[in-house]
């Protein structure tokens, strides 16, 4: 994926005009749409995006004025789904409103059969404070259905114009739109594609318009150790500096990243809630004020705060709520929580910030377009004693040290009024560490019994942590779905909710080996979590994003029964990428009826 195209437009005194192309009508199929049984150049899909087009125009009152039409093919009962619709938007302070929804489900039948969308079916569900978004499920739907449905978005100016997205996670066989600008706009385009895929791009320059058209995309599904989908969608960004509106002033719409950190270091709902008083547990102070140094002062303003206030699961970037009322109530959303823990460092005369970040799933931040949504909540940025520390109160796993593994490779803004640009979050010299020591003995039968203890340290213990604290149970279902034939009969864990120590996991465990006459085939990759190669889709659209470095050593003693002999036992071998990043060892010895493994990934 890269951005193949900047183009930068400016329109004067230009009129309205139609659509680029000819597209079929609402409610009109095709023979080829009725007869499709798969999609010829993703097999195997359940459903596919017909067409997908849309056209943004603008009203008397320049506000930017969208239709949009969707057309899909249910291939499979199990593309049904895909007839349940959600239509997201941005709610906040009325700046978009989702109108005249319609839509039809046809089925070919002994005789044609149309089932319109009842209105009344269509709801507005809130989502958070800035996002709602319309539902509705299309009528009788079924395996060879077409379903296919429009609305308008209108919303209160054009700088709510970012990007056309051609791709989806089923395939498309077109999508296209068409943009009408306002008079007097200035903007440019960005197109990210994959290089084998073409783009047809129209501009109009006389029309004030442009036009966008993609065909046959594959559907982006789940790859392992992936970005976040939307970074990946081929796409157009678009971004709007500013135009003049009808009474003839210029209007800007975007800022720098330096604007967007200085407005909201004085925004009521962001700056303005650390200038509020908050209250000093009596605790809370004696825990601060027996510490010598800044890091420690740091570490028990966070250990307080961890085991007394709670995440309300809400990712948002302003706050609703003042500090005080959240004191009180002991819970709030993220941007509540994190402002309110740093109003206690600096309270403490520590140097805290409020810091904006996307989480890696929520999607990339273009460092050319200083959008403040593009981020998806506030965390604390926090200076001591010569270290920065990024601090999220909504991660009970994580330790003041270590930068949640959600925001690695992220950009980041840290608001202050010093700001002039983006910081990148990454990985200093902390990683995933995880080693176990297993002993298990061999019976004749090819009965594997035995103990195995994991040492899990940083990433390794924030992710095993959450993962236990989830769900212990699904926890052993794991660890036997990695190791195949494995059953758990023990499990139990230490230090937890200690910082300070490594987490320690306890396994008791069986496993049946395959036996052929009298040979049995032992399998010694027990507990490695590389036994299954994640890696065999012919094509890729996402990059391999492990977050931070791993590092993972297994220390084995197999005792085998006696008078057995071992028919061979694997070369010790190490294997390095031609870059380094990549190593493996692999040792393995015999002594009398021991065999010993060691294998360090």
């Amino acid at each position: 994926m890269k951005s193949i195209l900047i183009a930068t437009l400016l329109f004067l005194f230009i009129q309205r005009a139609t659509a680029q192309t000819q597209l079929p009508p609402f409610g009109t199929y095709t023979a080829s749409e009725l007869q499709m049984k798969e999609c010829d150049f993703d097999k195997g899909a359940d459903a596919v995006i017909l067409l997908d087009e849309a056209s943004s125009n603008y009203d008397d009152d320049y506000e930017l004025v969208t239709t949009r039409r969707i057309r899909i093919k249910i291939l499979h009962d199990k593309g049904i789904d895909k007839g349940n619709i959600v239509i997201p938007f941005y709610s906040k302070d009325q700046f978009e409103t989702i109108q005249n929804i319609e839509g039809e489900t046809y089925n070919e039948n002994q005789s044609p059969e149309v089932s319109a969308l009842d209105r009344k079916s269509v709801y507005t569900e809130r989502v958070n404070d800035y996002y709602s978004r319309k539902k509705f499920a299309m009528p009788n739907v079924k395996a060879g259905s077409i379903v296919e449905y429009k609305y308008e978005s209108v919303m209160k100016t054009y700088g709510g114009l970012e990007r056309w997205i051609f791709q989806s996670d089923i395939p498309t066989s077109k999508s296209c739109y068409l943009l009408q600008m306002i008079p007097s706009a200035e903007f440019s385009y960005s197109v990210s594609k994959k290089s084998n895929y073409d783009i047809t791009i129209t501009p109009k320059p006389d029309l004030g318009q442009v036009y966008f058209e993609m065909d046959k995309l594959p559907g982006l599904r789940f790859e392992p150790y992936m970005d976040a989908p939307k970074d990946y969608f081929q796409r157009v960004e678009f971004q709007l500096s500013g135009y003049v509106n009808r009474n003839g002033s210029k209007q800007s719409v975007n800022k720098t990243w330096r604007d967007i950190a200085y407005d909201l270091s004085t925004d009521r709902e962001v700056g303005g809630m650390l200038k509020k008083d908050i209250p000093k547990a009596d605790e809370l102070k004696f825990l601060v004020e027996k510490e010598t140094t800044n890091i420690g002062k740091v570490n028990a303003i966070y250990n307080y705060f961890k085991k007394n206030f709670t995440w309300d699961g809400i990712n948002s970037t302003f706050a609703n709520n003042d500090p005080k009322k959240i004191w009180e109530k002991r819970s709030g959303t993220s941007a509540e929580l994190n402002l309110l823990l740093v109003s206690l460092f600096q309270s403490f005369d520590i140097d805290a910030s409020p810091l904006l970040v996307a989480e890696r799933d929520y999607g990339k931040v273009d460092p050319k377009l200083p959008f403040v949504d593009r981020f998806n909540k506030i965390v604390a940025n926090v200076n001591a004693d010569g270290k920065t520390f990024i601090i999220d109160g909504t991660q009970k796993f994580c330790p003041a040290g270590l930068t949640p593994s959600s925001l690695l490779n992220t950009y980041a803004l840290v608001i202050n009024k010093k700001t002039t640009d983006l910081v990148t979050l990454k990985a200093n010299n902390e990683g995933y560490f995880s080693s176990a020591i297993i002993n298990d003995t061999l019976e004749k039968n090819g009965l594997l019994h035995g103990s195995c203890d994991i040492k899990a340290d940083q990433y390794a213990k924030q992710v095993k942590s959450e993962s236990i604290t989830d769900d212990q149970k699904a926890v052993i279902r794991k660890y036997e779905e990695t190791n195949p034939g494995l059953g758990i009969k023990n499990f139990t864990y230490e230090n937890l909710e200690n910082d300070a120590e490594p987490l320690l996991q306890h396994l008791q465990f069986i496993e049946q080996f395959d036996q052929s006459g009298e040979f049995v085939l032992l399998n010694y990759n027990l507990f490695t979590g590389l036994a299954k190669n994640l890696f065999t889709q012919d094509e890729r659209f996402t990059n391999v994003d492990f977050g931070y470095p791993i590092y993972t050593n297994i220390d084995e003693t197999i005792e085998l029964p006696e008078n057995c002999s071992i028919e061979g036992i694997p070369a010790n071998k190490k294997m390095v990428t031609p870059d380094g990043d990549i190593s493996v060892v692999r040792q393995i010895t015999q002594t009398g009826h021991s065999v010993h493994v060691q294998i360090s990934f």
